[in-house]
C-alpha cells in the first residue's frame, strides 16, 4: 500500500467508524427526552449512577481484549499469517468470556453495599433498593456486551469498519426502541411505578447487544470464510502456539485495562464521592438539589456531550489497525503524518461544534429537555464545554498511545492525572458545588493531553506546529460562522416558542452556520490541506476517501 493510499484508508476507516458511532449516539439522544418524561427527572440520577459503573465493569470484564484482538489481527494479516489470525480470534474470545462471567458474579455479590456507598448515609431505603436492582440487571449486559465487543475487535482488525459501524447503529436502534416502547407500555399503559422505565432502559442494553452480535456474525460470514480459506492455503506454519497468543493478548490487554480504568477514574470519582461528600459538608438539606444537579450533569449534559465524543471513539477505533501496521514497519515518519492528520481532522469537526454549544447552550438544552430546570441545565451545559472539549481530545491521544504500544507512558500519565483529579475534587466541590466536578475534570484531561504530547514528541518526534496553525484558523472560522446566527438569534427569542418551532429555527440556523463555516474554511484552505485535495465539493471529498 503506497503513501497516498495509506492516508486515504486511515481517514476513511476513521470517518466510517465515526459515522457509525455518530448515528448510534444520535439515536441515543432521541430516547433520552422520552425516557426522562416517562421515568421522571428525579429518577434519571439512578440511570447515571448505573451507567458509570457499567462503563467501568465493561472495561474490567473486557480487559482490553477487543483492542488486543484488533491490533494482533491487523499485525498478522500484514504478515500474511492467517492461521495465527484465527488463533487470535479463538484465544481472545475464550479469555473474554471467562472474565465476563467472573466479573458478573462478583458484581452481584457487591451490588447492595455499592448502592449504599454511592448514595451515602442520608439516602432513603427505597433509593438504595432501586439502585441495587439496577446493578443486578446490569450483570446480563456485563456478559453479552463483551462478547459482542470481542467479535467487533476481530472485524476491526480485518478493517471491515462498515460492518463495525452498522453493528453499532443496529445495537443502539434496538436499545432505543426497547427503552421507549416497552418503557411506555409498562409505566404509562400498565401503570407500573416510574422507576420501571429505568429498569427497562438498563435491561435494553443486553437485548440490543444480543441482536447486534447476531447481525455482526451474519454480515461477516464471508470475511470469516475468506480468512479460513487463506489459512488453509497458507503453505507455512509460523510455529506460534495458543499459549504464546494468550500471552501476547494479555500483554496488550492488561495495560489497556489499566489505562481504560484510569481513563474513567474521573467520572468514577464524581459518582462515588459527590453526593456523599456534599451532604457531609453542607448537610442533608442539599441532598435532593444536589442529586438533581448531578443527574442533569451526568445524564442530560453527558448525552449532549456524546455528540463530540463520537470523534474520539470513532477515530480511536478507526486508527488502531493503521497505526499498528506503521509501528510494525517501524515507519516513524508515517506515524507522525497519521497523528497530525487525525488531529487536524478531529479539530476541524470538533471546534465548530463546541462553539455552537457555547453560544446556543440554552436553545440546545431546551430542544433536548424542555423548560424543566432550564436555567440550571443551561448554566451547567455552558460551563461543561470546557470538560467536553478536553474530554474529547484526551481519549484521541490515549488511543494513539495504545496503538503505538506506549503503555508505560500512558499509565504514568493517567496515574498523575487521576491524582490531580482526586486532590482537586474535594476542595472544588466544597467551594463550587456541582461546578467543582467540572473544573476538576478539566484539569484531569488537560494534564493527560500535555503529557501524552510530551511522550509522543520524545519517542516519535511528533511536531504539531502546523496543526496549531490549523487549529487557530479553525477557531477563527468557527467564530466567524457563529456571529450572523447569534445576531439573528438575538432578534428571534427561540426559547419563548414551542419546541417543534425551536427545532425548525435552530435547524435553519444550523444550515446557515454550516454553509458559512464551509465557505470560510475553504477560503482558509483548511479542507484542501486536511484532506489533501483541491476539489472541496462534497462529491469531490467523498470520491477522495473512496479512491
Amino acid at each position: 500500500m503506497n503513501k497516498e493510499k495509506m492516508k486515504q484508508s486511515l481517514l476513511m476507516g476513521a470517518l466510517a467508524s465515526s459515522f457509525g458511532i455518530f448515528v448510534s449516539k444520535l439515536l441515543g439522544l432521541l430516547y433520552y427526552s422520552p425516557l426522562s418524561a416517562i421515568a421522571g427527572e428525579s429518577n434519571m440520577a439512578f440511570y447515571s449512577f448505573t451507567y458509570t459503573y457499567y462503563d467501568l465493569l465493561l472495561q474490567v470484564s473486557q480487559a482490553g481484549i477487543p483492542f488486543a484482538i484488533a491490533s494482533l489481527v491487523a499485525k498478522y494479516i500484514a504478515k500474511d499469517d492467517y492461521k495465527t489470525v484465527l488463533l487470535v480470534k479463538k484465544a481472545g474470545t475464550s479469555i473474554i468470556m471467562g472474565l465476563t462471567v467472573a466479573v458478573a458474579l462478583a458484581f452481584v455479590l457487591i451490588a447492595e453495599p455499592l448502592a449504599r456507598q454511592t448514595l451515602g448515609v442520608y439516602a432513603p431505603a427505597e433509593d438504595i433498593r432501586n439502585l441495587k436492582i439496577l446493578f443486578n440487571i446490569l450483570t446480563l449486559a456485563i456478559v453479552i456486551v463483551p462478547l459482542l465487543s470481542s467479535f467487533r475487535g476481530y472485524i476491526q482488525g480485518l478493517k471491515r469498519l462498515d460492518i463495525y459501524a452498522s453493528s453499532q447503529v443496529l445495537e443502539q436502534f434496538v436499545r432505543v426502541f426497547c427503552i421507549i416502547a416497552i418503557g411506555y407500555l409498562f409505566v404509562v399503559v400498565m401503570r407500573f411505578d416510574s422507576i420501571w422505565a429505568i429498569f427497562i432502559a438498563v435491561a435494553a442494553a443486553s437485548f440490543g447487544a444480543l441482536i447486534a452480535y447476531l447481525f455482526t456474525v451474519f454480515m461477516s460470514r464471508e470475511d470469516e470464510k475468506h480468512v479460513e480459506d487463506l489459512a488453509k492455503a497458507q503453505n507455512y506454519d509460523s510455529g506460534i502456539i495458543e499459549k504464546e497468543i494468550v500471552k501476547e493478548i494479555l500483554a496488550l490487554g492488561i495495560p489497556y485495562l489499566i489505562i481504560s480504568f484510569l481513563g474513567s477514574a474521573g467520572p468514577l470519582v464524581n459518582t462515588s464521592f459527590f453526593l456523599k461528600y456534599i451532604t457531609k459538608v453542607h448537610g442533608m438539606e442539599v441532598y435532593e438539589q444536589s442529586k438533581l444537579a448531578f443527574g442533569i450533569l451526568q445524564a442530560n449534559i453527558a448525552k449532549i456531550a456524546n455528540i463530540p465524543s463520537v470523534i474520539a471513539i470513532g477515530f480511536g477505533s478507526g486508527m488502531v489497525p493503521y497505526l499498528a501496521e506503521s509501528l510494525e514497519k517501524k515507519d516513524h515518519d508515517k506515524i507522525s503524518r497519521q497523528i497530525n492528520q487525525i488531529l487536524d481532522t478531529s479539530m476541524f469537526i470538533l471546534i465548530p461544534m463546541i462553539v455552537i454549544f457555547i453560544f446556543f447552550a440554552k436553545d440546545i438544552y431546551y430542544i433536548m429537555y424542555g423548560d424543566n430546570n432550564l436555567e440550571l441545565g443551561t448554566q451547567l451545559f455552558m460551563v461543561s464545554n470546557i470538560q467536553i472539549f478536553l474530554g474529547t481530545v484526551a481519549p484521541i491521544f490515549s488511543a494513539i498511545m495504545m496503538s503505538l504500544k506506549q503503555r508505560k507512558e500512558a499509565i504514568i500519565t493517567l496515574i498523575i492525572s487521576f491524582l490531580i483529579k482526586f486532590v482537586t475534587f474535594f476542595p472544588m466541590v466544597r467551594y463550587f458545588h456541582t461546578y467543582g466536578m467540572i473544573y476538576s475534570s478539566g484539569f484531569y484531561y488537560l494534564v493527560q493531553i500535555v503529557m501524552y504530547y510530551y511522550f509522543l514528541h520524545k519517542h516519535f518526534h511528533l511536531n504539531i506546529g502546523s496543526s496549531i496553525r490549523t487549529l487557530l484558523l479553525i477557531m477563527l472560522a468557527s467564530l466567524i460562522m457563529v456571529i450572523p446566527a447569534f445576531a439573528l438569534h438575538a432578534i428571534v427569542p427561540f426559547e419563548k416558542l414551542n419546541r417543534l418551532t425551536d427545532i425548525a429555527l435552530m435547524g435553519g440556523l444550523g444550515i446557515i452556520m454550516l454553509l458559512i463555516y464551509y465557505g470560510i474554511s475553504v477560503h482558509f484552505h483548511l479542507p484542501q490541506q486536511i484532506f489533501e485535495t483541491e476539489d472541496v465539493s462534497i462529491k469531490g471529498l467523498l470520491s477522495r476517501f473512496r479512491r
